[in-house]
């Protein structure tokens, strides 16, 4: 076991040491680490100097501030040396300019770049890094500029853009759901709570374990809770809102937003409470059904029951069970009172749900098994009192091993089988041509139902 080891080290350490790496030190410039440099440019060593020169007269021209020349050597760098390991490190430093210029969608189309040409760039996390600074800096209002010199408007899309691609390039990188997180953000101040809510949504399923999945449950509950437009409205995002301040609460109880989330909840339980009362009292005053009202003021108390919604909904259920009626309503002094469903009523409308619910089901079943393409049907043939089965206009699904072509037993031309039979011989099978769509039947039953299609106005084939 040792012994294995020790090879295995020394190979590693051969292997490394073997390996050259570009590196820039202001005292050096750009130089390699490492014995071999021919897969940085090739064997020639006159392209290695020459690529070396260009690496180090851009850098050179980078840092004295003249970036439009060091970006044109970079570029010539990239040009000619596209296979060497100096290309990639061009491109970056290209972006480093750009992004450095507020060129940021120039910059992340760079960076871009290194991704999709030179995944396997030792500086790889530093293009995610660039990325996500991007992203941030756009984000926090940075304005791009048109060719590095005017200033433009405030554009988000850079923003996502960015962080969308550090969540596609690198989503194992600890910048993945801070990416994500920061894209709802963005969303949210621009917005767009379906974008906010699908990126939460990406942070909490793909990273559960990170450190901001807890903020994440917060915002999506807080995000939801802003589309509620109060008790007079659907309540859908109501019930999501409500969900994910349960969630969070259930799982990270010991969050220093746990006080946060317990008023967003109190406030989202009690607008849906109101929600319930309110159509409680609708069926009630304006309908005379007092046992929907019932239903809908004990969801009032289920959902909150210490709220002043689940308050007012216990008074109205004791009004409603001591027999009294609702107030007159100026509908009813004229037309008179709704008439108050019976016991039939509510059976019978329950048997029609059910009902209904079934042929939906049953309906969907049978479109499912339907064969496209084809109606299966019979003709009767007066002449000889028979009746034929075919099929309809199309051809129908088959499976290739039961229906075609249908096989049965031709008796004489070979032995039977003893172990199955003398009538049903594997060897004494033939296909035999049932009635179809290239029977002369067949068509004589396609072009009569297209016409009767035509002069009806209906698909062929339908009856």
């Amino acid at each position: 076991m040792g012994i294995r080891f020790l090879t295995l080290f020394l190979f590693l350490t051969t292997l490394t040491a073997l390996r050259a790496s570009l590196v820039w030190t202001p005292d050096e410039g750009w130089h390699v680490v490492g014995r071999n440099t021919d897969h940085l440019v090739g064997p020639s060593g006159e392209d290695y100097t020459s690529a070396l020169d260009l690496m180090n007269e851009a850098r050179l021209e980078q840092e004295e501030g003249n970036q439009w020349s060091a970006l044109d050597l970079y570029k010539e760098v990239v040009s000619d040396y596209p296979n060497s390991v100096f290309a990639p490190e061009a491109i970056y430093q290209r972006g480093v300019i750009y992004a450095d210029r507020h060129q940021f969608e120039t910059a992340t189309k760079e960076f871009q770049k290194i991704i999709k040409k030179y995944p396997n760039y030792e500086g790889f996390n530093l293009v995610v890094q660039q990325l996500y600074n991007i992203g941030e800096k756009v984000q926090d209002g940075a304005l791009p500029y048109y060719w590095g010199l005017f200033p433009g408007f405030y554009n988000a899309d850079m923003s996502t853009k960015a962080y969308e691609e550090v969540v596609q390039s690198a989503p194992y990188s600890d910048y993945a759901p801070m990416a994500l997180m920061n894209l709802a953000m963005v969303a949210n101040d621009n917005d767009k709570p379906e974008e906010a809510i699908d990126a939460l949504d990406r942070l909490i399923n793909n990273y559960p374990d990170s450190f901001i999945t807890s903020d994440a449950y917060l915002s999506l509950a807080q995000t939801y809770g802003a589309l509620v437009q109060g008790p007079q409205y659907d309540q859908g995002a109501t019930r999501q809102s409500i969900s994910y301040y349960k969630d969070f609460l259930i799982l990270f109880p010991d969050s220093t937003s746990v006080s946060e989330a317990e008023a967003g909840l109190y406030y989202m339980e009690e607008t849906l409470a109101a929600n319930r009362y309110d159509m409680g009292t609708f069926y009630w005053e304006y309908r005379n059904n007092p046992r929907a009202a019932l239903i809908f003021l004990n969801e009032a108390i289920t959902v909150a029951p210490d709220s002043p919604s689940a308050r007012k909904a216990r008074e109205l259920i004791i009004e409603i069970k001591s027999g009294e009626k609702p107030p007159m309503t100026p509908y009813d002094w004229v037309f008179g009172r709704y008439k108050e469903p019976s016991d039939r009523q509510y059976d019978e409308q329950s048997e029609i749900d059910m009902l209904e619910d079934e042929g939906f089901q049953i309906e969907q079943t049978e479109d499912f098994l339907t064969t496209p393409g084809a109606e299966a049907a019979e003709i009767y043939d007066p002449a000889t009192g028979t009746t034929e089965d075919y099929m309809g206009v199309g051809a129908p699904l088959m499976d290739p091993y039961l229906d075609d072509p249908i096989m049965e037993p031709y008796e004489g031309m070979w032995p039977a089988d003893p172990l199955i039979g003398p009538e049903f011989g594997v060897d004494n099978l033939f296909p035999v041509q049932l009635p179809g769509p290239n029977t002369p039947q067949q068509e004589a039953v396609d072009k009569e139902q297209t016409e009767a299609a035509e002069n009806q106005n209906l698909p062929a084939g339908a009856q």
